[in-house]
């Protein structure tokens, strides 16, 4: 795969490897309630700006 330089050789490459890519994406519905991953509380702050601001600050 060529070096990514741009915001869409990004897209280029997300959209060449979806598939491939939601194989090894875990769902967090599929995360037990007292994985550690869920519990550290910085994906609140990542899920707020990105989902609920829309990225904004």
């Amino acid at each position: 795969m060529d070096k990514i330089k741009t915001v869409e050789d990004f897209k280029k490459f997300l959209n060449n490897n979806r598939d491939k890519l939601l194989d090894l994406a875990v769902n967090i519905k599929d995360l037990p309630p007292d994985d550690e991953w869920i519990q550290d509380d910085e994906w609140d702050k990542v899920y707020k700006n990105e989902v609920i601001t829309n990225g904004k600050v």
